[in-house]
């Protein structure tokens, strides 16, 4: 008899409980444009020659060099008068415009 008086928390999930079936999804099917771009690509070199891997690792050296400054920037304004400016500086906008440079760099090479 106890059975009988269920809680509303438990009649709400026990209506909820069975309005969730799980709805099937048709398997995922490639686009027909990436199919077509996919046939004709060539295999990339085996290697690189050690020159470019070289001028790879030194370029993602100076990246991190170019990163540091600009934190170090970041940490030396941060919580000061002028707090919101030091993304103005010259120097920050100096190296970002390095950073960028470096990444272009880095993802021709790659």
């Amino acid at each position: 008899m106890a059975a009988r008086f269920a809680t509303y928390a438990q009649r709400i999930k026990n209506k909820s409980g069975s309005a969730r079936k799980p709805t099937s999804r048709p398997a995922a099917k490639a686009p027909a444009v990436a199919a077509a771009k996919t046939v004709p690509v060539e295999a990339p070199p085996p290697a690189a020659p050690p020159s470019a891997s070289g001028e790879l690792q030194r370029l993602k050296d100076d990246l991190q060099r170019v990163n540091r400054e600009i934190s170090k920037i970041a940490r030396e304004t941060r919580g000061g008068p002028d707090a919101a400016r030091h993304s103005q500086l010259p120097e920050k906008q100096q190296l970002l415009g390095q950073k960028q440079d470096l990444e272009r760099k880095i993802r021709a090479l790659s």
